[in-house]
């Protein structure tokens, strides 16, 4: 995770949505963004990053995994394992290594056989 200060209207959103892919196509963008030795558009961001408002827009109702699997198919993600394959054969591919700090942080948070955890809930809340 990175933490991110700045002051008001200084660009940390654009900065923010522009890294996760989620900017506004009609935007200007110059500069050079790589991952790994590679451009914004030879991997996929949404992958590899988030935006999470500074809000809290969750439904409170929802579960955790509710929660996300709302938010998953909303994007288009659904159930999509087809892609999901494809996509993990062509990182592998182009020796494109998932963050195994990452990897780490989900496994310790999953906690087996319950789909909210006071850690999750406080991810999903924490205000930014």
């Amino acid at each position: 995770m990175t933490l991110l200060l700045g002051s008001q209207s200084s660009g940390k959103t654009t900065l923010l949505l522009a890294l996760a892919g989620k900017h506004d196509s009609s935007l200007k963008v110059s500069g050079k963004v790589t991952y790994n030795g590679h451009e914004m558009d030879e991997f996929v961001p949404q992958r590899l990053s988030a935006y999470i408002s500074q809000y809290d827009l969750h439904i409170g109702e929802m579960t955790v995994r509710k929660t996300l699997t709302f938010a998953a198919r909303c994007q288009g993600a659904g159930t999509c394992y087809g892609m999901l394959g494809e996509l993990s054969r062509r990182e592998k591919a182009a020796n494109i290594k998932p963050d195994p700090d990452i990897d780490v942080y989900m496994k310790a948070v999953a906690l087996e056989g319950q789909e909210a955890s006071v850690v999750t809930d406080y991810i999903l809340k924490v205000p930014t």
